[in-house]
């Protein structure tokens, strides 16, 4: 239930962020060239797929949210929301400092 709370919202805005790709895109191969072009959509959707694996090893170590305390613990460290947009911000800057914008 965690990864759902955490990242729903990352879910959707990957899924929606998709969607404008397929709309200015056209084309399959476009899609799938301007998407793993973009920072900000390949950190979403490493988030995506990595946080539930971490989920599943921290359950095979033992760790068990028994408590309310440990479901926040494991809720806040499955959000990982701010990753995208720190992607974002990051390429931006070095593309100022390469002189691309």
């Amino acid at each position: 239930i965690p990864y759902f709370y955490a990242l729903s919202d990352q879910i959707g805005a990957n899924l929606a962020g998709l969607i404008f790709l397929v709309k200015r895109s056209g084309s399959p191969r476009g899609v799938l060239k301007a998407y793993t072009k973009n920072p900000v959509m390949l950190t979403s959707l490493m988030v995506v797929l990595l946080v539930p694996i971490g989920l599943i090893v921290a359950r095979l170590l033992g760790f068990s949210p028994t408590k309310n305390l440990y479901v926040a613990l494991e809720t806040i460290s499955a959000n990982l929301c701010w990753l995208p947009p720190l992607a974002g911000v990051l390429w931006e800057r070095k593309a100022k400092k390469e002189g691309r914008t």
